[in-house]
């Protein structure tokens, strides 16, 4: 703990000597005519309780157009509420908002947020993927600030390689059984915005998909789709993960891998911390990797925020170099080593000093570089309850898999129209 603690001062301090460098270039006086001045920035619940420290970093950068952090619920769909409410009502209390990625398409098309310049938040760094999550009709309308995917954690000292296919994965599950434990401890099979990941992780590694890339096409209705969500459904028929996994999301699953008693995990990068602790049950016993897929890797599902500036800001040039700076590869350092979360910049995955903080970045890149984001449209809520509402019905066994992505096709075809 004091290593971590010295490693994050040091970080703080190396920002504070290059925003001392830079603050020459801060820019002069606000005024609200030229879209200068103070900003709002308004984030989910800050879980590292490290964002006003690097908010103070542009502040003392910009002592004219200082931003003020304000801090929303922990849910996203409270986030989301929030911000429309804000956004309907035209009124300028949010200058930058923290965007779940899946959010940023629904409000560029409601005409709530204002065009970003692809050369300042879109560089050839950015990770590709992130940057499809930013866009709209060949617009950007986010600046993509943190990214996330799925890895699969599995027991390395009991498994000598780790699977990249399903039939590789089941294959290990006799290992399992060797050694009393369950194959599977799940992933996120609950119905809410988990399972929508999972289950478009199963179909996209199948080679499925929901909608064309233009939103405007459900394309579902395919043998490639069933053939996703039947593995998912086998896992529970065939008792590799326990019946208890339907009501899962991210903690209950990383607590079931946690307990020491299963051979693989389905999660997110968050559960290294707890699992590589001196404390954990399987400290030094697991690894991750990408996520195995029907043929070869598989695909994960891209997570992530973007930073959007509100249409209705008074301050819109601030904000727009508020978003920029927070894609900075200073800004991004303080992201990862501080904050412990994934960065857009593809060159910080090679980065000694945080590769020797966070071992499986290597493995995150990769599995980045082969995400998906979830469907791209400006009517999201509606395609990701017909995605929960019918795989959920197949995974309890109420409806047969053909039945689910036939009722899944219709569903979506209303809900996109």
């Amino acid at each position: 703990m004091h290593k971590q603690v010295k490693a994050v001062a040091f970080t703080l301090a190396a920002a504070s000597l290059v925003a001392g460098a830079l603050a020459g270039c801060a820019s002069g006086s606000a005024t609200s005519n030229s879209g200068v001045g103070p900003i709002t920035f308004a984030s989910g619940k800050d879980l590292t309780g490290a964002m006003p420290q690097l908010l103070a970093q542009w502040n003392k950068l910009h002592p004219d157009q200082k931003v003020t952090f304000i801090e929303l619920s922990a849910s996203p769909d409270d986030q989301r509420n929030s911000f429309i409410q804000d956004l309907q009502a035209k009124s300028d209390k949010y200058d930058v908002m923290w965007d779940d990625v899946v959010w940023t398409s629904e409000f560029a098309a409601h005409g709530w947020l204002a065009e970003l310049d692809k050369s300042k938040v879109g560089g050839s760094d950015v990770l590709p993927a992130a940057v499809n999550t930013a866009t709209y009709n060949g617009k950007m309308y986010g600046a993509p600030f943190m990214t996330n995917a799925q890895l699969l954690y599995f027991r390395s000292d009991l498994i000598p390689e780790a699977p990249k296919t399903w039939d590789e994965m089941q294959a290990d599950c006799a290992i399992a059984t060797a050694h009393n434990m369950t194959c599977y401890a799940g992933g996120q099979f609950a119905q809410y915005e988990g399972l929508t990941v999972n289950v478009a992780q199963a179909i996209n590694s199948a080679g499925g998909s929901f909608l064309s890339p233009d939103g405007k096409t459900v394309t579902v209705d395919s043998p490639e789709a069933r053939a996703g969500l039947q593995h998912l459904v086998d896992l529970f028929k065939k008792g590799d993960v326990k019946p208890a996994a339907i009501t899962y999301q991210e903690q209950q699953s990383a607590d079931a891998f946690l307990s020491g008693n299963s051979l693989f995990l389905t999660n997110w990068p968050y559960v290294y911390t707890a699992a590589s602790d001196k404390t954990s049950k399987i400290a030094g016993k697991f690894q991750m990797t990408t996520l195995p897929g029907k043929a070869g890797p598989g695909v994960s599902s891209l997570g992530g925020i973007d930073l959007g500036v509100s249409a209705y800001s008074k301050h819109q040039k601030t904000a727009k170099d508020f978003v920029a700076w927070m894609q900075s590869p200073s800004s991004q350092k303080i992201l990862v080593s501080v904050m412990n979360q994934a960065s857009v910049l593809q060159s910080l995955y090679s980065d000694p000093a945080l590769v020797k903080v966070s071992p499986y970045l290597p493995e995150l890149k990769d599995s980045l570089l082969g995400a998906n984001p979830r469907p791209k449209t400006a009517n999201y809520n509606a395609v990701t309850l017909a995605i929960q509402q019918n795989a959920y019905a197949a995974l309890q066994g109420k409806v047969t898999v053909d039945q689910a992505i036939t009722k899944m096709a219709a569903d979506l075809k209303q809900a996109i129209q």
